[in-house]
């Protein structure tokens, strides 16, 4: 990870001996060779920048870990047996769920992902995701709540979930559904590409049409907004935000495009003006928006880090990627509310609601 200037002691080998006169916090990330790698670099460097603005007296190490159990395994207990105060990650899932199945005991420890398993996970655990499904889930509730309403004796269907054909596209519209079936609703699911357009135009084509929720990039959604009815309102994860449009031609073009559309993402993006978020520092080399997300994730996983280090079971933190509430005795899934935007006049608009 050469883009990084770490302080003195991250990087040493896993067996390196950490201070004992202050608090220790291990950062366990994919090795060079991963396919994680560009990921865990911009992570790692939010993560040193959150550690620089706060001034704490703790000492940092990253370790890079290859695939597989037993490395982790073997980082875990070194970190035990050193008496490291908090271990922040690992990052890819199938790491997370290895250790909520294996039961791996560890340090306090803040994993960076959400395991695949619903089993316990060891009390010591926290988990944190950038989770486009959880957004998925947020926003339908959210919509339901604050802008569609609840359903009427009108048994028509009201609700379309339109999804493309990769696999991202079709988890978060499974999200959605699942989401809206919770909510007494059952959605139409439609699949649009460029070339089922005539097809997906039929299939939106509903009188009773009320909302249509998007699992769909910026870039297809632009293509495909001019299929949905006026009448009904649109909703969308993070995967609708494409830049700023002042900044950006490209994401000007799109914002015209998606006029109306309401959806959500991290406060690091829709409110850059926020004293909690101008705080920090912007990456030092410019990065594509999906690396800025990880920066910002960075920052966020120290101060989770540094909070449960000190034993803390229950407590919000007004983060970069979100508010993040904590209640370890309910879950140990860090619970993340991203803010919610609209297109709009070629603009993106915040939209304020009470908390």
């Amino acid at each position: 990870m050469p883009a990084v200037s770490p302080p003195a002691a991250v990087g040493a080998p896993a067996g390196a001996p950490l201070p004992t006169k202050r608090p220790s916090v291990l950062l366990l990330l994919p090795s060079a060779a991963s396919p994680f790698a560009r990921p865990a670099e911009a992570l790692l460097a939010g993560f040193l920048a959150a550690h620089k603005v706060a001034g704490d007296e703790v000492s940092l190490q990253v370790v890079e870990l290859e695939d597989g159990s037993e490395p982790l395994a073997a980082a875990l207990a070194a970190a035990r047996e050193r008496g490291v105060s908090v271990v922040v990650g690992p990052l890819p899932r199938a790491a997370v769920t290895d250790i909520v199945d294996g039961q791996r005991s560890a340090p306090p420890l803040v994993a960076l992902n959400f395991p695949e398993s619903d089993r316990p996970a060891p009390p010591t655990m926290l988990a944190a995701a950038l989770s486009l499904e959880t957004e998925a889930q947020g926003i339908c509730q959210l919509a339901l709540a604050q802008f569609v309403g609840t359903r009427r004796a009108d048994t028509r269907p009201r609700i379309a979930v339109v999804t493309g054909a990769g696999a991202l596209d079709r988890r978060i519209a499974q999200a959605y559904v699942q989401a809206l079936r919770r909510e007494g609703e059952n959605p139409r699911l439609v699949e649009w590409t460029p070339a089922t357009t005539a097809a997906a135009a039929a299939q939106l084509n509903l009188p009773s049409l009320e909302a249509v929720f998007l699992a769909l990039n910026a870039r297809d959604a632009a293509q495909m907004r001019a299929l949905i009815p006026r009448t009904a309102q649109i909703f969308g994860t993070s995967l609708l935000y494409i830049g700023d449009p002042r900044t950006s031609p490209d994401a000007a073009t799109i914002a015209h495009d998606l006029e109306g559309v309401r959806f959500v993402d991290m406060p690091w993006f829709l409110q850059p003006d926020h004293s909690g978020v101008m705080v920090y520092p912007p990456a030092d080399v410019a990065l594509p928006a999906e690396l800025v997300r990880l920066y910002a994730f960075g920052i966020d996983a120290y101060r989770l880090a540094i909070a449960w280090m000190k034993g803390e079971r229950r407590f919000d933190i007004d983060g970069v990627t979100g508010r993040l509430r904590i209640d370890r005795e309910q879950s140990m899934r860090v619970e993340r509310q991203p803010l919610l935007a609209v297109y709009r006049g070629g603009a993106v608009q915040r939209i304020d609601l009470a908390r």
